[in-house]
């Protein structure tokens, strides 16, 4: 058996209940749900040359405006990368698809370079002053790479005291080891500055 139920729009204007249908839900049009961000790509560890994709799935955003937007791990340089389903960044490098299914928008990275590691946020803009937002860092890997102001030769006295300096950059941060002639590993102090 089943029942039907029916009222006239004028009754439900009259009671002051409007029904909204957006996005395959329906809630009260005062009762309107906050954008959220419901997915964003863990930590990507990646290498020079590689290929990376960010995806960030946003729910209720439909009315508002979702961007891309790349800072430096010290968060001292903000790039905008994209608006909406639109890349306003120039580089043949960069890419953005956006699923209307899903409401995900994926942000596409080709030949990746050492200075594309940083922070990528997603953002959905609710005014002049809010906004939500959820972020992935990008880490891209660099091949170990000995300073030059390390310790290249060193003279002292039988018995005395001796300090050698190695300076190495790469991510993951290397490892130091110092060995003998005989390749017998030396006990290792390290400091990361």
């Amino acid at each position: 058996m089943m029942l039907t139920s029916s009222i006239n729009l004028s009754t439900m204007l009259g009671m002051g209940v409007l029904l909204l249908a957006i996005g395959g839900l329906i809630g009260p049009a005062s009762g309107q749900r906050t954008p959220t961000i419901s997915y964003i790509t863990q930590e990507q560890i990646k290498d020079i040359g590689g290929t990376v994709e960010m995806e960030c799935a946003v729910l209720y955003a439909s009315d508002y405006s979702v961007h891309w937007v790349k800072s430096s791990n010290d968060r001292s340089d903000v790039v905008f990368l994209s608006t909406g389903s639109s890349l306003v960044l120039k580089d043949s490098r960069f890419s953005l698809r956006y699923d209307l299914s899903s409401t995900t928008y994926t942000l596409q990275i080709k030949d990746i370079q050492e200075t594309d590691a940083g922070i990528y946020q997603c953002q959905v803009v609710l005014s002049v002053t809010n906004k939500i937002s959820a972020e992935v860092a990008l880490n891209v890997r660099r091949p170990p790479i000995i300073s030059d102001n390390s310790t290249q030769s060193l003279v002292v006295s039988e018995g005395q005291p001796a300090q050698m300096e190695c300076y190495a950059s790469g991510y993951p941060v290397p490892q130091i080891t110092w060995r003998r002639e005989n390749n017998a590993i030396l006990p290792t102090a390290f400091s990361h500055d």
